[in-house]
């Protein structure tokens, strides 16, 4: 892939509004859209399914991120643990166990027992976040103004989530003063596919071996190399993931846009000093 190059070398290249608000792209080009295989669409109503890992189902590390949007999302009411499964795609067993893993990590959770019984958080020991009309636009903007980052799946939620730490009688003016601001592209947006970036973002986070198809350039076909994803990294417009390829035995640069496929794998590793890998070449004397 053109991208992609040693590691020593360089490098190519009340409630929160129910919309969103979006900033003016004057002039912007629509991309052209594609939709790959492994990419999911958002089940209706309610927070987006967890993306799935090849085998369609999703990572733990997704999965407690969803339960807990759900169980935020449903309030006092909560949600049964049959309902929970259903929505997540797993068994009763699996969340209890998730449920578990959430309290143990400090969710306030409370289970209720009997026909109607299930899970809530209980939100009286939490400390809400408070912002003022002009960090939450700085905090909107920041996440809309660079919509092909790798976690702008999560973009529309984190940003109503930032819409509610705004006093409610201050919301209108948020959304006023965004529908204000133009942010004018430099090139149209390349498709991307959020199914590969949440993959590849897990597996940093989990220090997981991923199974990485990408397109070089002027190849005909995608080659498949066994990585230890490390990190991302924004150069000269394009965002690419830094992994440590078992093939070369070195760092890799491999520009996001040329991955088509990861699929995660059971074996994790230990992490890297990334700095260490990818620091500058010294110049020759």
């Amino acid at each position: 892939m053109g991208s992609q190059g040693q590691a020593t070398a360089q490098h190519d290249s009340t409630d929160a509004p129910s919309r969103l608000p979006r900033m003016r792209r004057p002039a912007e080009t629509p991309s052209a859209s594609r939709r790959a295989p492994s990419a999911s669409r958002p089940a209706p109503g309610g927070a987006p399914p967890a993306p799935g890992d090849a085998t369609g189902r999703a990572s733990r590390t997704t999965r407690l991120d969803s339960l807990a949007r759900e169980l935020h999302a449903a309030g006092r009411q909560g949600r049964t643990s049959s309902w929970l499964a259903e929505r997540l795609g797993v068994s009763a067993r699996t969340v209890k166990r998730d449920v578990i893993a959430l309290q143990q990590a400090g969710v306030p959770i409370r289970a209720s027992s009997g026909p109607q019984g299930g899970y809530v958080i209980d939100q009286s020991g939490q400390r809400a976040l408070s912002l003022t009309p002009d960090e939450a636009l700085a905090i909107v903007v920041g996440l809309q103004a660079v919509p092909d980052q790798p976690f702008a799946a999560a973009g529309s939620s984190a940003a109503a989530k930032v819409l509610r730490a705004v006093a409610p009688d201050r919301r209108a003016d948020v959304t006023a003063v965004a529908q204000r601001i133009w942010i004018r592209p430099g090139e149209p947006e390349p498709p991307h596919d959020d199914a590969v970036r949440t993959v590849l973002a897990d597996a940093i986070r989990d220090h997981r071996v991923v199974l990485l198809d990408h397109a070089p350039a002027g190849a005909t076909g995608t080659v498949t190399e066994q990585v230890e994803p490390l990190g991302f990294a924004h150069s000269r417009g394009a965002w690419f993931v830094l992994v440590w390829s078992r093939e070369a035995d070195a760092g890799r640069w491999f520009q996001l846009d040329h991955v088509t496929a990861a699929q995660p794998t059971h074996e994790t590793f230990e992490p890297r000093d990334v700095r260490e890998i990818f620091r500058p070449v010294p110049a020759a004397d």
